[in-house]
């Protein structure tokens, strides 16, 4: 399977290279979302549903409507396919009656700004999980990680600075309307933290995630989103660490995802401790190294920030495990992600082309210097 996959032009043109280049993995993607859906419906009435999403998509990002149209064209799938490949966390009945893991940071500490998470899924993404930049031909280039081949998008960073990471949160009310992974893409087109919350505040969201976000100007704002409602988090000290639980007094009592994954509080606790004792002021530090130490914690057990499958445990939680790693410094570019478990495995640098990269250092060249 292919791990890095870069692809421009118009956004028809977008969505056909990567269904083109990624045609095997798209139908190993298709067999395992299937066989997750088929736990809570249907396949065909997932199909008939994922058709009612579109409407949502059209008002809201019409491009990426042309690029699922270009990756159905381009891999030979139907449209409905397409669709579904964009729509599983909503389509695999996660309202309520499921969840998954994921444990997201930022830092902003010694003239770095990093910021990155865990991924945790099921085992099977580890072998699909890939990157993907987007050329686009209007506004920033994207480079992002994306759970398999398929998806036009999720989680990473643009060319000018903006990165969005993110995790579960879960909340009632979910419904038909903009998708969770297109709500990622889309906040991550925009230019700075404060147009990304605009953007993605205002849609008719399908279904609740939590964002964590930085920019070029030094901002970090973590925004945890229910359907209706929007918490806002800020950092302390340049820090923020965030697992699967609301922490917004408004959102507490609307929580359904801790019950199901208790740990999320001991794996927030510890993070939130082990990223305040962090320091990127020496000039020798090595980024990677020190974030993937605190990615590759063990210190609660197997539903640690690094988390195992847990054999014996009837606790679904535990058959989740770390699929992803990611670890970015936007400023400068690059996005090193392992796929799998940090511990056990290195982690790889992804860059921006020559062309964004260009874009990236002339802006972080004019923020510097005050211009």
């Amino acid at each position: 399977m292919k791990r890095f996959v870069s692809v421009g032009g118009t956004h028809s043109e977008i969505g056909y290279q990567l269904g083109r280049e990624c045609r095997e993995g798209i139908q190993h993607a298709l067999q395992h979302v299937g066989d997750e859906i088929a736990r809570f419906t249907t396949l065909e009435e997932a199909l008939k549903r994922a058709e009612k999403y579109v409407p949502f998509i059209e008002r809201d990002a019409k491009h990426m409507l042309e690029e699922i149209e270009g990756l159905a064209d381009g891999s030979g799938i139907s449209m409905a396919e397409a669709l579904m490949l964009q729509l599983r966390f909503e389509l695999v009945g996660f309202d309520g009656q499921g969840g998954e893991g994921c444990s997201s940071f930022a830092i902003v500490d010694g003239g770095h700004r990093v910021s990155g998470q865990n991924v945790d899924a099921p085992g099977w993404h580890k072998e699909l999980g890939m990157v993907l930049e987007i050329r686009t031909p209007e506004g920033p280039d994207l480079l992002m990680y994306n759970y398999y081949p398929g998806m036009i998008g999720y989680l990473g960073i643009n060319s000018i600075g903006l990165s969005v990471f993110g995790n579960a949160v879960v909340s009632p009310g979910w419904r038909i309307g903009f998708p969770r992974y297109l709500a990622v893409r889309l906040a991550l087109e925009q230019e700075t933290v404060g147009e990304a919350e605009a953007r993605v505040t205002r849609l008719h969201r399908a279904s609740t995630i939590n964002l964590m976000m930085t920019d070029r100007h030094g901002t970090i704002r973590d925004l945890e989103l229910d359907v209706e409602e929007v918490g806002i988090l800020d950092p302390v000290n340049g820090r923020l660490f965030h697992t699967n639980h609301y922490l917004c007094p408004s959102l507490i009592e609307k929580e359904r995802l801790l019950p199901l994954i208790p740990d999320t509080t001991d794996r927030l606790r510890v993070g939130t401790e082990r990223l305040g004792a962090i320091s990127l002021s020496n000039e020798n530090t090595d980024v990677v190294m020190t974030m993937g130490r605190l990615l590759s914690d063990h210190s609660i057990g197997p539903s640690s920030i690094c988390r195992h499958r847990a054999e014996l445990s009837q606790y679904e939680g535990d058959q989740w495990v770390s699929i992803g790693s990611i670890i970015a410094e936007p400023d400068y570019g690059w996005m090193n992600v392992c796929f799998g478990n940090p511990c056990e495995l290195t982690y790889q640098e992804f860059r921006f082309t020559e062309h964004a990269q260009e874009n990236l250092q002339a802006t972080h060249a004019t923020v510097a210097t005050g211009g």
